[in-house]
């Protein structure tokens, strides 16, 4: 029963960082990507480039997700996961924290934002070898 919980949450967790990477590629540099880079830099070309940077980190985060879920061994998998998973701690320092000190917010739209990135994190964390993910 554990192996299907770990897989749901994996595909889960691949799935978003996909869409969202997705998302800020695209012409209007959506997601949760393009809300992380206006939270810090505002509007503007940097800003745009850093979108499509993390948003490409985002799409390869989401391939080795479902590489080490598959147990494919690219050696650069482990690291790779570890990077980002001190990205994506950045990413809820900024988005969850800092974002909604300079903005009302809705309690529940921030629970569950919260609540999602928290899952991701958790998905990007019992990948790694380091914290809890062993072969």
């Amino acid at each position: 029963m554990n192996r299907i919980s770990y897989f749901l949450l994996t595909i889960a967790a691949s799935l978003y960082l996909f869409a969202n990477g997705i998302l800020g590629i695209t012409k209007n540099r959506g997601g949760e990507f393009g809300t992380m880079a206006r939270t810090i830099l505002g509007t503007g070309d940097f800003t745009n480039v850093i979108i499509i940077i993390l948003s490409i980190c985002g799409i390869a985060a989401g391939i080795f997700l479902l590489l080490a879920l598959f147990r494919v061994d690219v050696p650069i998998t482990d690291i790779i996961l570890l990077i980002f998973v001190v990205v994506w701690v950045i990413f809820i320092a900024i988005v969850d924290i800092i974002g909604p000190l300079n903005n009302k917010i809705d309690i529940l739209d921030y629970l569950q934002q919260l609540a999602t990135h928290l899952m991701v994190l958790g998905a990007l964390m019992s990948s790694t070898r380091r914290f809890g993910y062993s072969r």
